[in-house]
C-alpha cells in the first residue's frame, strides 16, 4: 500500500514529538508542520518555509497563528484561517490554500492541513501541515491561456480580477476576488456563489446588468454590497465588460473589483455636509427674506395707523371742526393708536418667545369669567362694525389653573381676528361647553374663510403678512401664533377648520380644567376714582414733549400735584432746590446727555440721604428682560411700558408709595 501525506498526516498527529526521529522525514515531506492549541495559538512550528523567509519559527509560539505576519495578503485572510482552526478544533479535519508572505515583494500559495491530534480531550492539540503549490497547478490547464496569465499578473499586483468563460461556464479568479465575495481565496468559485454572497436588495440589480453586458457586449461599471459570514457589509465596485464571437453569441466575460466601502463612507459624509451647508444656505435665505417681509409687513401696519393719527390730529389744529367730526376724529385717533399698541404688543411677546423668555403667572382663576371680559372687551368693536357678537355657555362654575391675563389675550386676539374678517351684518358666535375634565371654547365666524393652502399655515409667524393676499385684514401675523403657544402652555390644544373661502371659520380651543374653588373677587370702591392720587407729588421726567404733557395729565386728571423735567439735569436741579422729597419719581429711560439709569444713581447718592428712600418708578418705551433688570439694579422699585395702562400704573404708583401715605 502507497503511503500518502494524508495518511502520513494522521500518523505523525497520533505520535508526533519535536525531538522524535520523525522530524527529519517530515521536514523533507512538508514545507511547514507543528502544533497548535484547541484556540489556535502555537505550541512549536518547524519547516524549511521559514528559512526562505528568513525568520524563526521559535518566534512564533505563543501567539495566534492566523494573526502572524505570514497571512495578512488581505484583511480577511487571517478571519478565514481562524474558522477553519476553529472548526479542527471540534473534530472536523480542515483544509485551506492560504497566500504565504515570504517578504514584502514575495508571497505563494500554501496548503495547509489541520487536524485534531486524537486522545488530547478536553484540550484538544491540533496538528498542522503546510505545502508550497505551483499557483496554477490544480486549477487551470498547463497550457497557460493569455487570460491566465492575466490572473497570475493581476495576484502579483493584489487586483481583484476575474475571467468568465461564458462558453464552457468556468470562472477564473484571483484570490483577492474570491475574498471579496467572502469566499475561499484559492476555490474554483461558481456563478450562484457570487450571486448569493451579493446583498439580497443588491441581487437582482448585479443580475441585471451582467445579463445585458453578456447578451449585448457592453461594458458595466456598478456598485453594489456583498454580505460576508459574519454578517459586516461592504461596498464592492465591479467593472468590466463582455465579449462577443462572430455570430454574436457571449463568449467570455472580464471583470475587476475592489473594494469601496471607504470612499462610499466619505462619499455619504461629504454629502452629509454638503446637505447640511445647503439646508444652511436655504435657512439663510430663507431668513433674509422673511426679514425682508417682515419690514415690508411691519412698516405698512405702522404707517396706517400712524397716517391717521397725524392726518385728524393736523386737521384738528388747523380746522374748526363740528362736534361730531371732532369726536370722530378723536375715537379714530384713539382706535389708531390702540391698534399700535397691540402690534407692538404682539412684537414684544414673539421677541419673548422666540428667546425662551415668555413667563407666565399661574393661579386657580374662572375661566367663564376670562371668556366673559374678553366678550365683553370686543363688543363696541363689534357694534362699530355692524357684526352680531354672541356669548354662550353651559355652565359659569368654570376654574382653570393658568395665567388669567395671558388667557384673556388668548381669547380676545381670537375674537378680534374674527370681526376683523367678517362683513357687516355678519356675526360672530363664542361658544363654552365644559365638563369636569376640560373645557371647550369655540369662536366661529361668518366671515370670508381659509382656504385648504392657508390651513397648514394659520398659526405661522407672519403669515397673514402675505402683501400679495387680496382683501388682507391687516396685521403681522403673529396674534395667531402666539395664541397657540399661550393655549400649548397651559396644557391645551387650538385648531382651525374651515370648508373654504366664503364659508367663515371656526377656531377651536381646548384647556383641562381645574376644579378648586375660587377666593370671592375683591369688591373695588369706584367712588373715588378720579382722586386716587389725591395730593400726591410727583416729579415727571420724560425728555419727549407730548409724552410728559400727556402723563402729566393723567396723573393731574387723578388728583397729584405734578412737577416735571424734561432732562435727567433739570430733574436733579428741581430736587436739590426743593426743601422735601417728592413722593415719587417716575422717569424715562432714554433721554439725551444722561439716561434714567445714570439719574436714578445720583439721586440715590444726594447728601444727607434726601433721595436715599424716594420710591422710582421707570415708564420707558424699552420692554426687554434686560432693560427691566438694569433699572431694578440701578435704583428703581418698578418698571412700566409705553403706552402706559392707567389701571396699571396708578396700581404701580400707590403700591411704591402706600407706606408714605
Amino acid at each position: 500500500m502507497a503511503i500518502t501525506s494524508e495518511s502520513l498526516n494522521k500518523a505523525s498527529a497520533v505520535s508526533f514529538d519535536p525531538s522524535s526521529s520523525a522530524r527529519p522525514l517530515l521536514e523533507n515531506i512538508f514545507d511547514l508542520f507543528g502544533t497548535l492549541d484547541s484556540e489556535g495559538v502555537v505550541i512549536n512550528l518547524f519547516g524549511s518555509i521559514f528559512q526562505t523567509a528568513n525568520n524563526s519559527p521559535k518566534l512564533l509560539i505563543g501567539q495566534l497563528f492566523s494573526e502572524t505576519v505570514f497571512w495578512q495578503s488581505t484583511e480577511n485572510t487571517s478571519g478565514n484561517l481562524q474558522n477553519v482552526i476553529d472548526a479542527a478544533a471540534d473534530g472536523r479535519p480542515q483544509k485551506i490554500i492560504l497566500d504565504f508572505r515570504i517578504n514584502s515583494e514575495m508571497k505563494s500559495p500554501l496548503e495547509l492541513n489541520i487536524q485534531p491530534i486524537p486522545g488530547t480531550e478536553p484540550d484538544t492539540k491540533l496538528f498542522i501541515t503546510g505545502q508550497l503549490l505551483n499557483r496554477f497547478d490544480d486549477r487551470i490547464s498547463p497550457h497557460r491561456t493569455e487570460s491566465e496569465y492575466l490572473l497570475l499578473a493581476a495576484e502579483n499586483a493584489e487586483i481583484g480580477l476575474w475571467f468568465w468563460d461564458l462558453e464552457d461556464n468556468v470562472i477564473h479568479s484571483t484570490p483577492e476576488c474570491n475574498e471579496l465575495f467572502g469566499l475561499p481565496p484559492y476555490d474554483q468559485i461558481s456563478y450562484k456563489q457570487v450571486i448569493s454572497a451579493i446583498h439580497p436588495e443588491d441581487r437582482a440589480f448585479v443580475e441585471e446588468f451582467l445579463r445585458q453586458s453578456r447578451e449585448d457586449g457592453t461594458k458595466f461599471e456598478e456598485e453594489f454590497r456583498v454580505v460576508y459570514k459574519d454578517h459586516s457589509i461592504e461596498w464592492i465596485c465591479a467593472e468590466g465588460r463582455s465579449f462577443l464571437d462572430e455570430t454574436g453569441s457571449p463568449q467570455r466575460m472580464l471583470g475587476v473589483v475592489q473594494k469601496i466601502t471607504k470612499q462610499k463612507e466619505s462619499a455619504a459624509e461629504l454629502a452629509k455636509v454638503y446637505e447640511r451647508e445647503k439646508k444652511a444656505l436655504d435657512e439663510a435665505v430663507e431668513a433674509n427674506r422673511a426679514k425682508d417681509l417682515f419690514l415690508a409687513v411691519i412698516s405698512h401696519e405702522l404707517r396706517s395707523p400712524l397716517n391717521a393719527i397725524q392726518g385728524w390730529s393736523k386737521i384738528l389744529l388747523t380746522k374748526e371742526l363740528d362736534e361730531k367730526t371732532r369726536i370722530n376724529a378723536l375715537e379714530t385717533i384713539e382706535r389708531s393708536a390702540r391698534f399700535q399698541t397691540k402690534l407692538i404688543n404682539d412684537l414684544v411677546d414673539s421677541s419673548r418667545v422666540a428667546s425662551g423668555k415668555l413667563k407666565l403667572e399661574y393661579r386657580p382663576y374662572s375661566l367663564f369669567d376670562i371668556v366673559e371680559a374678553s366678550y365683553n372687551g370686543q363688543k363696541p368693536t363689534a357694534e362699530s362694525r355692524g357684526v352680531e357678537l354672541i356669548f354662550n355657555s353651559n355652565t359659569k362654575d368654570v376654574t382653570v389653573f393658568g395665567d388669567p391675563g395671558r388667557l384673556q389675550q388668548v381669547f380676545s386676539n381670537l375674537i378680534s381676528n374674527a370681526l376683523k374678517f367678517t362683513p357687516e351684518n355678519g356675526s360672530v358666535t363664542i361658544s363654552m361647553e365644559s365638563d369636569s375634565e376640560k373645557s371647550i371654547i369655540c369662536v366661529t365666524d361668518t366671515g370670508r374663510g381659509i382656504t385648504p393652502e392657508a390651513m397648514p399655515l394659520i398659526f405661522q409667524q407672519f403669515s397673514q403678512g402675505d402683501l400679495g393676499s387680496s382683501g388682507s385684514g391687516g396685521g403681522l401675523g403673529l396674534g395667531l401664533s402666539i395664541v397657540k403657544i399661550l393655549v400649548e402652555r397651559h396644557g391645551g390644544t387650538v385648531s382651525v377648520s374651515s370648508k373654504g373661502r366664503g364659508e367663515g371659520s371656526t377656531f377651536t380651543v381646548t384647556l383641562p380644567l381645574n376644579r378648586t374653588e375660587l377666593p370671592e373677587p375683591p369688591r373695588q370702591d369706584r367712588s373715588a376714582e378720579h382722586d386716587r392720587l389725591d395730593k400726591m407729588n410727583i416729579l415727571l421726567v420724560e425728555d419727549n414733549h407730548d409724552s410728559r404733557e400727556v402723563a402729566q395729565l393723567f396723573l393731574e386728571q387723578n388728583g397729584a400735584n405734578v412737577k416735571t423735567a424734561q432732562s435727567a439735569t433739570a430733574a436733579m436741579d428741581l430736587l436739590k432746590a426743593a426743601h422735601l422729597p417728592p413722593d415719587i419719581i417716575i422717569s424715562d429711560i432714554a433721554m439725551p446727555d444722561e439716561d434714567g439709569y445714570t439719574f436714578i444713581g445720583r439721586v440715590r447718592n444726594m447728601p444727607n440721604g434726601f433721595g436715599k428712600n424716594i420710591p422710582a418708578l421707570v415708564l420707558s418705551a424699552f420692554a426687554t428682560k434686560e432693560s427691566r433688570s438694569k433699572a431694578l439694579e440701578a435704583g428703581f422699585q418698578r418698571y412700566s411700558t409705553k403706552p402706559f395702562d392707567p389701571e396699571t400704573l396708578i396700581n404701580d404708583i400707590l403700591d411704591l408709595t402706600k407706606d408714605q401715605i
